[in-house]
C-alpha cells in the first residue's frame, strides 16, 4: 500500500493535523507552510518535518504531495482547495471550505470531474462519545417522534474575535466559523434538510470595538415532519466553550448544558425519571478525523464526513447567511 506525503498549511489548528498524520503509518512525511515564521521554527522543533515551503502556491504545485491538509484562516480555505483539486491533490479542509455559494458551486463541480480525489472537513464533534449514542439512539426511535431540538455553539471566548484574525475577515461569519459544528450534528441525527429557515443576528457583544461583527447569530429551521430546530451561534457569550443540546422527543427529553448532561422521561405514574449520560463529551481530539480520511484515499474506505454532508451543511450554513440579508430588509 502506498505511504503518502502530506502538506499542512497553516500551524494554528494545523498543528494538531500533523499529529493525526504522524499517527499513522500510512504517512511518509509531512511537509508545512506557514506565513508566520516564527511558528514554523516552533513546530520544526517538536515535530520531524521533511520540508518547509516558502508558500501556499509551491506545496500544492509539488507533485510530490499526495495530500493539501487546509487550516489557514478563513478567507484563503476556497482559493487553496481549488488550487489543490487542481493540482491532483487529496484535501483535508478546516470549516468552512469557502464562503458563499458561487464557491460552494465551483468546488461542488469541480469534485464531481475528479472523482478520483477524496475531500472531507473537520467538522470533528460526530467522533465525540456522546453524539455518537445520541446518533444510534435517534435511529432506535429512543426519543420518540422529535418535535424540537436546541443546539447551542457557545464560543465564549470574545478576545478571538476582537483581538484576533477572525475580526479582520470582511463580514466574519460566525455561523461559518463556528456554528456550523451545531448545524453537522443537526443534518447527521435528523438526517433530513430544513425546508423553511428564519435567521436574526446582532453585534451587541463586539461594538465599540475595532473588530465590529455580527457575534450572534440565531436561526429557526423547520423540517419536513414538521419539527423544528433553533441553532444560535454565541460567540460573545460569557460561558465557557460549550455545545448546548436540547433533544425533546415524544418519549424522552435530553439536556447537555454546562451543568447537567440528563436524559429525563416519564414512569407509569407520571413522575420525571433522571439518567445522567455516561459517555465522555466532547472526549474527541481535534485530528481524529484524520485516520479516516487516510483510509479512504487508500481502502475507499466510508468516510465519516462524506463530500455529499460537507456541501450540505455548507449550503445550510450559507442559506442562513441569506435568511439574515432578507431578514435585515424587513
Amino acid at each position: 500500500m502506498k505511504n503518502l506525503n502530506v502538506g499542512v498549511i497553516g500551524l494554528g489548528i494545523g498543528e494538531q493535523h500533523i499529529i493525526g498524520y504522524l499517527k499513522s503509518k500510512y504517512i511518509k512525511s509531512v511537509c508545512i507552510f506557514d506565513k508566520d515564521k516564527q511558528k514554523v521554527i516552533e513546530i520544526q522543533k517538536k515535530y520531524p518535518i521533511k520540508k518547509v515551503y516558502q508558500s501556499d502556491l509551491e506545496m500544492i504545485c509539488d507533485q510530490e504531495i499526495d495530500i493539501i491538509s487546509i487550516a489557514s484562516y478563513d478567507d484563503c480555505h476556497f482559493k487553496q482547495v481549488v488550487m489543490s483539486l487542481n493540482n491532483n491533490k487529496h484535501v483535508f479542509c478546516e470549516k468552512p471550505i469557502c464562503q458563499n455559494f458561487n464557491e460552494l458551486k465551483k468546488i461542488s463541480n469541480l469534485l464531481k470531474k475528479n472523482k478520483n480525489l477524496v475531500m472531507t472537513t473537520n467538522t470533528v464533534l460526530r467522533c465525540s462519545p456522546r453524539f455518537k449514542k445520541i446518533k444510534k439512539e435517534f435511529e432506535n426511535n429512543f426519543f420518540g417522534k422529535v418535535y424540537f431540538m436546541e443546539l447551542d455553539y457557545n464560543y465564549g471566548r470574545l478576545n478571538k474575535i476582537t483581538n484576533g484574525w477572525r475580526g479582520k475577515i470582511k463580514n466574519y461569519s460566525v455561523v461559518l466559523g463556528g456554528g456550523i459544528h451545531m448545524l453537522d450534528l443537526l443534518l447527521w441525527l435528523k438526517n433530513s434538510y430544513p425546508k423553511k429557515i428564519s435567521s436574526f443576528q446582532n453585534n451587541i457583544c463586539t461594538k465599540g470595538s475595532d473588530n465590529l461583527i455580527q457575534d450572534f447569530v440565531i436561526s429557526l429551521l423547520q423540517f419536513n415532519d414538521g419539527s423544528v430546530a433553533k441553532v444560535s451561534s454565541n460567540f460573545g457569550c460569557i460561558y465557557p466553550h460549550f455545545h448546548r443540546v436540547m433533544i425533546y422527543g415524544k418519549k424522552k427529553t435530553f439536556e447537555q448544558s454546562f451543568r447537567t448532561n440528563t436524559y429525563l422521561s416519564l414512569n407509569s405514574d407520571n413522575n420525571i425519571l433522571k439518567e445522567t449520560a455516561k459517555e465522555k463529551y466532547p472526549g474527541i481530539y481535534k485530528y481524529d478525523l484524520i485516520d479516516n480520511f487516510i483510509s479512504s484515499i487508500l481502502t475507499n474506505k466510508k468516510l465519516i464526513i462524506s463530500q455529499k454532508q460537507m456541501l450540505s451543511v455548507m449550503q445550510l450554513c450559507l442559506e442562513i447567511n441569506k435568511s439574515l440579508k432578507l431578514t435585515n430588509k424587513e
